[in-house]
């Protein structure tokens, strides 16, 4: 009796220690933070648009500059995130001059200009976040144009293609990096 009373304490001391790691094992595998408080909305936020100046060869083999310029807007509507966060949206302006230095093209570009592409939330929600040139197709000045909701990464952004063609005139069509592949791009 001694001899079993002696096996099942000795078992009962294996146990133990396996029982008390299973407990902590259960504990770390937790990821949900209980204690997690949403960050509180501060002033405005605003992003910057990188200004960008480009010389190309363009119409009939001529030298035109692009430039590309930008800023936090204030006078525009701003947007807010689903915390409360505003932020302010953009204005872009993109300058082509020919080599004399006269201006063939000056347009200031807010997201109202892209309205037909977005949809009625993403109108409410996103700012325009870039405009970038990407070369020359067919005698027409190619710029990608992104707007994306400030609180969240490039992997959301809703990009389109713009044209500018010889006579000034702009077109806009939906893009995907995907579709660079299928563009006759001229880069200088």
């Amino acid at each position: 009796m001694k001899r079993n009373m002696a096996i099942i304490i000795m078992a009962a001391a294996m146990m133990a220690p396996l029982a008390a790691c299973k407990e902590k094992k259960a504990e770390s595998t937790n990821i949900i933070r209980d204690d997690y408080v949403a960050p509180k909305p501060t002033g405005p936020k605003s992003s910057s648009v990188t200004p960008m100046s480009e010389e190309i060869t363009w119409v009939e083999g001529r030298h035109y500059v692009v430039s590309i310029t930008g800023k936090a807007d204030e006078a525009l509507p701003m947007v807010q995130d689903a915390n409360g966060q505003k932020y302010v949206d953009n204005s872009i302006n993109i300058e082509i001059s020919r080599a004399d230095s006269t201006v063939f093209f000056d347009h200031a570009y807010t997201k109202e200009a892209f309205a037909n592409w977005l949809t009625e939330d993403y109108r409410k929600k996103a700012i325009l976040a870039s405009i970038s040139y990407i070369g020359i197709d067919s005698e027409r000045l190619q710029f990608v144009v992104s707007l994306n909701l400030p609180d969240a990464g490039d992997d959301e952004a809703t990009d389109l293609l713009m044209l500018i063609d010889r006579m000034g005139e702009v077109s806009i069509k939906p893009f995907t990096y995907n579709d660079r592949d299928d563009l006759e791009v001229t880069e200088e």
